[in-house]
């Protein structure tokens, strides 16, 4: 498998591969919510995608199963997103009842999997075979996680439903810079330069979608200020071409049109 060992543990590439969470967002959101960006958005996602990347190439064994395997656990994140902000825009239902109705599909879809494969595997060593000794710092630690994982699925959801999915996409790949950030002096790795150089590319990534993102919110209101004129066609001596901006003719029946 392509694993970070080091300092992410036995995750499949999925660090350097989440960084290619706003591409996947970008393309998706383009084919199913016909959003269009402009090309400075397009632009700021360069460094933030290569920022990551190079962050963790110290980090990183590579094999082609774990890459494609990562590549697709990561659109999947993508699509979640994308059609959690469709069900939020397009029923109005609120976002906690949302993550409510999914943990439950959730729960009836994967338990049975993780009960044949990671309960068995928890209890019995597949290596060796023997039952294992659970201790209360193991229980200890697995209900922490599930209390922080649930924190972060309550805090994601509410920010989905504020902002559009790129911006989210964009947040996630900032928090795997600061992940990263923590794990190398939590663990003691050494931080070499590729670290700091991809934790900058990405800050300042973000730093400019965040300005790009800026720029077309106020391009936007600029273009809803002004008030668009309005052409009708008016017939004069047997030739339609000819148009009078607002509608304004001569009669009294046109400018009552116009007005």
């Amino acid at each position: 498998m392509c694993s970070a060992t080091s300092a992410f543990g036995k995750y499949p590439c999925h660090m350097p591969t989440l960084a290619t969470m706003p591409l996947f967002t970008v393309i998706l959101s383009r084919i199913i919510l016909r959003e269009k960006q402009t090309w400075k958005v397009y632009l700021s996602l360069v460094p933030i995608v290569g920022g990551v990347a190079i962050a963790t190439l110290t980090e990183l064994s590579f094999n082609m199963i774990g890459l494609i395997s990562a590549l697709a656990s990561t659109m999947a994140f993508s699509l979640q997103n994308i059609y959690s902000k469709k069900v939020l825009h397009d029923t109005g239902v609120h976002h906690l009842r949302l993550l409510l109705i999914l943990g439950r599909l959730a729960l009836f879809m994967f338990l049975p999997i993780w009960i044949f494969h990671d309960l068995i595997n928890l209890l019995h060593d597949p290596v060796t075979k023997t039952p294992v000794n659970i201790s209360y710092d193991i229980l200890g630690l697995l209900f922490l996680d599930g209390i922080l994982n649930w924190l972060q699925n309550i805090i994601a959801f509410s920010v989905l439903s504020i902002v559009t999915p790129l911006t989210y996409a964009v947040a996630s790949a900032s928090k795997r810079i600061f992940v990263i950030g923590v794990t190398l002096f939590v663990l003691g790795n050494p931080v070499t330069w590729i670290n700091v150089l991809g934790m900058a590319m990405a800050i300042l990534g973000v730093l400019y979608y965040n300005k790009a993102k800026y720029d077309q919110r106020q391009e936007k209101e600029k273009d809803s200020s002004v008030l668009p004129k309005y052409y009708k066609a008016v017939i004069r001596n047997g030739n339609s071409n000819s148009s009078i901006p607002n509608g304004w003719a001569g009669n009294k029946r046109n400018q009552l049109f116009a007005v």
